[in-house]
């Protein structure tokens, strides 16, 4: 992102695309192609609704699959005349499908698009789901849980490089803390709803009421959720370019405003060259594609072990192992719960176990009211303190 004000750029950066309102003297980072289809250029409630869907698979996929049992764990344990360990080994191997399953879903992504693997990944839940509700005996459960599992990573992930593929640097940082805070705080709030659901209902209904909510979501992907991955050239990257190249992306520009100033219409071009084709606004029937081509030439192990590759730098290295002993710690304190309360001298059902977790989904949600205020000003203010950039 680029401060015009406190750079004193504007006669270099005038001729780039800005924000509005208030954020007019942002240069835009990174800088949207001329092509309609680019996700930068799509319309703001475009924008806003892919996201709230994926916010919503999230929900479900991330926050919701994982304590799904956990004020449970007892009753289940009862039910199908398990120990509690067995139970909880079955969120274990549930974790097992999460983490596996990972680089696999990234370097898919990365090849493919990432919205073939959010579909995937909710096909996933939803087959999950289904074994799940005519579940009757422990492999059954044991065999929905994994299949579930299958579902998480993406909605982890991917769901935060889908936020950058849509909105530019100074509008990220909300977005992001309060897809946190649904990955995080919300997942507390599932423990809560789930214990009641047991209490009342029984755990079989824990699967019934997931699907119905599941296969919504399936439906509003498919329809409403295009592919987010777009190549555009490097030198929209300004954030990541030199100060040198702008004169040539602003050249650049004035030549798509020569083009379509003499074409006579509202038609958005190409960025590269003056003899580049007008790329046309695809219709929705080509936005609901699945496949929409290729992103990637490298080889698909090579992308599957590069994250691997990534946590021999020491910062990526030290950020993976707090950031997964944190979570290690949280999951592993909240499948304890039951086990720990149900038995005296408290004597907690499911519905009270599950209230033990208001406390973390208030502090969660505090955490991340907190960041959601505060990031976006905070990087603004940081950009004018480095001048600009």
């Amino acid at each position: 992102m680029l401060n015009d004000e406190a750079a004193h750029s504007e006669q270099l950066t005038g001729g780039l695309k800005h924000g509005t309102g208030r954020n007019a003297h942002i240069v835009l980072a990174p800088q949207p192609s001329e092509d309609p289809n680019d996700p930068l250029n799509w319309s703001a409630w475009k924008k806003e609704l892919c996201l709230i869907i994926l916010v919503y698979g999230a929900m479900l996929n991330a926050a919701t699959i994982g304590p799904l049992l956990n004020s449970s764990i007892v009753v289940i344990a009862t039910d199908l005349n398990r120990t509690i360990t067995d139970i909880v080994v079955i969120s274990g191997y549930n974790l097992l499908a999460v983490g596996c399953s990972g680089p696999i879903y990234c370097a898919l992504s990365r090849k493919f698009g990432k919205r073939p693997v959010f579909l995937v990944a909710t096909l996933f839940s939803i087959v999950g789901t289904a074994v799940g509700e005519a579940a009757n005996t422990y492999n059954y459960l044991l065999a929905s849980r994994i299949i579930q599992g299958f579902s998480t990573s993406p909605y982890e992930s991917l769901i935060i490089a889908a936020v950058g593929d849509m909105f530019f640097v100074h509008q990220r940082g909300y977005r992001v803390a309060f897809i946190t805070f649904i990955l995080n705080a919300a997942s507390s709030l599932a423990s809560i709803i789930c214990g009641q659901i047991t209490s009342g209902l029984g755990w079989p209904w824990l699967f019934h009421m997931l699907q119905i909510f599941t296969v919504v979501q399936f439906i509003l992907m498919f329809m409403f959720c295009p592919e987010t991955t777009y190549h555009r050239d490097h030198a929209y990257d300004i954030d990541q370019v030199q100060d040198e190249k702008l004169e040539a992306l602003v050249e650049t520009e004035h030549r798509a405003e020569v083009r379509k100033e003499a074409a006579g219409t509202n038609t958005e071009l190409t960025p590269t060259t003056s003899s580049s084709p007008i790329r046309q606004k695809k219709t929705f029937v080509q936005y609901m594609a699945v496949y929409t081509g290729i992103y990637s030439n490298d080889n698909i192990l090579k992308l599957i072990f590069g994250p691997f590759i990534t946590l021999l730098n020491v910062g990526a290295c030290w950020s993976t192992v707090a950031n997964g002993l944190l979570t290690a710690w949280y999951v592993t304190s909240a499948i304890m719960q039951a086990g720990i309360f149900a038995g005296p001298p408290w004597g907690f059902g499911a519905a009270q176990v599950g209230y033990l977790s208001a406390g973390p989904f208030v502090g969660g949600m505090v955490g991340s009211a907190i960041i959601a205020f505060t990031s976006d000003p905070a990087v603004k203010w940081l950009t004018k303190l480095n001048k600009g950039i």
